[in-house]
């Protein structure tokens, strides 16, 4: 992982220089040599913060507004790609058009107005990411379920450098102002290192979520990061959470449920077929991270499949390679019988803006 943040780090600093050549044409306080450094620094600040920060004995709450200052210029430069393609085409055609005053007066507007927008982009998703919504779904089963069965399902909840203790309290008065019947974590809980969650307890108050029969997670491909598993399953296991490697649950309330270990780690289908109930009149669920298994889920006879993992391509027109990486990449969608459900998740990676998609709790009434 340090690999990854060395090179985008690097390629960082290189094309972040060439973005400030391109607006620094629309706005002249950009030409300032500190206005330079402050944007040579940010890339560095985003490799600094997620590769040697875990490791500073320093309270997380203190260094978690410079990893937000990273996460945004992450956002900056994912932006500024599209318009730096832009603007080489505009320089393109202005060449090929002589490059006169009517161009040049182009090139000045483009940029400014690049900038601006760009800006507007970051903000806007910065303050969207940060107001999740509860997004709700109905499913009749057919089976013999005494009442209604009221299901929260959060996924992708991202504990570390970025979201710290209070962003799990928040997620925890959430959850219980909901009133769950049963309580799904559908992985993804920790970041990229746990030495955060170690420091500030981060995860301590989500042993606080209420639910009538139980809270259940399953882990994710960023949860088995560092060879670190144990330690995690132990330490959500200490606040309540009933964690699912390839295991079966049949509840009280008609439900036999089924977790998943990550698809990385384990792909084939065997173990869902082995673990699928055989009950007609038990509601047969399936939860697991990575979106990759309906076709399977549904031949195999459960009722409902869940996962998270995707983020709903956080920031677009990312989502139109998680289109078409999988099958249904967020939302619902029926299978045959079988009610397929993709969360774009509560938390995110890397960078705290989202586009194109909003974090949500899934609340889920099964009959």
């Amino acid at each position: 992982m340090r690999r990854f943040f060395y090179f985008w780090s690097a390629v960082g600093v290189l094309l972040t220089g060439l973005y400030w050549l391109m607006y620094r044409r629309g706005f002249a306080f950009l030409n300032h040599a500190f206005v330079l450094c402050f944007f040579l620094f940010l890339p560095m600040l985003f490799c600094a913060v997620n590769v040697w920060g875990p490791s500073l004995d320093i309270d997380p709450r203190l260094l978690r507004p410079f990893a937000f200052l990273g996460g945004y210029w992450l956002a900056f430069f994912h932006y500024s790609a599209y318009a730096g393609i832009m603007y080489i085409l505009l320089r393109i055609a202005g060449l090929m058009g002589g490059n006169g005053p009517a161009w040049q007066n182009a090139f000045t507007l483009y940029a400014k107005g690049a900038f601006l927008l760009v800006l507007a982009i970051v903000v806007y998703g910065g303050w969207n990411a940060l107001h999740p919504i509860v997004r709700e779904v109905e499913h009749d089963t057919g089976k013999n379920l005494p009442q209604p069965v009221k299901i929260v399902l959060v996924t992708d909840l991202h504990l570390g450098s970025l979201f710290g203790r209070q962003y799990a309290e928040e997620l925890t008065e959430r959850i219980n102002h909901l009133n769950a019947d049963l309580v799904l974590i559908g992985g993804d809980l920790a970041d990229n290192s746990l030495n955060y969650l170690l420091r500030e307890k981060s995860y301590e108050p989500l042993q606080n979520i209420r639910s009538r029969y139980g809270v259940y997670g399953v882990l994710g491909n960023h949860d088995h990061f560092n060879g670190r598993i144990q330690t995690e399953l132990d330490m959500f296991r200490s606040v309540g959470f009933h964690m699912l490697v390839d295991e079966a649950v049949d509840l009280p309330c008609h439900i036999h449920l089924v977790g998943l270990e990550d698809y990385r780690n384990s792909p084939g289908k065997a173990t869902l077929e082995k673990l699928a109930g055989k009950d007609p009149d038990t509601a047969n669920i399936l939860l697991e991270h990575q979106p990759r298994r309906f076709l399977e889920a549904e031949k195999a006879g459960y009722d409902l499949y869940m996962a998270g993992h995707t983020h709903g391509g956080q920031q677009a027109p990312l989502n139109l390679v998680t289109k078409r990486m999988y099958l249904l990449d967020y939302g619902s969608k029926k299978f045959g019988n079988m009610m397929g459900i993709t969360s774009c998740g509560y938390g995110l990676w890397g960078s705290p803006v989202r586009i194109g998609n909003t974090p949500e709790i899934v609340v889920i009434t099964l009959k």
